[in-house]
C-alpha cells in the first residue's frame, strides 16, 4: 500500500523559481541517483518528458545509463 507523505518548507518571500517544481525534481533525480526508480519512472516523477529529465541530469553531471558516448553508439549501431 502506497502512502503520502505531506511536507512544509518555510521558503523566503525573496526567493525566485517554482518551489514545488525543484522539489519534484530533487525528489524524483534523488530516488533515481538511489536506484529505486528507473530514469522513464524518474522523468514521471518530475513531472518532465524523458528528454527534458536526462537533459537535466547531464546538466547536473549524472550519467542517466551506464554507457559512455561510443558504448552507446555502437550498442544502438549509429556511427
Amino acid at each position: 500500500m502506497s502512502r503520502e507523505v505531506v511536507v512544509r518548507v518555510r521558503v523566503p518571500s525573496h526567493y525566485v523559481g517554482d518551489v514545488e517544481r525543484e522539489v519534484k525534481l530533487a525528489y524524483a533525480v534523488d530516488l533515481f541517483l538511489r536506484g529505486v526508480v528507473s530514469v522513464e519512472r524518474a522523468a514521471e516523477l518530475a513531472g518532465m518528458t524523458l528528454y527534458d529529465f536526462l537533459v537535466e541530469l547531464r546538466r547536473r553531471g549524472i550519467k542517466a545509463y551506464p554507457y559512455s558516448d561510443v558504448e552507446l553508439r555502437e550498442e544502438l549501431g549509429i556511427e
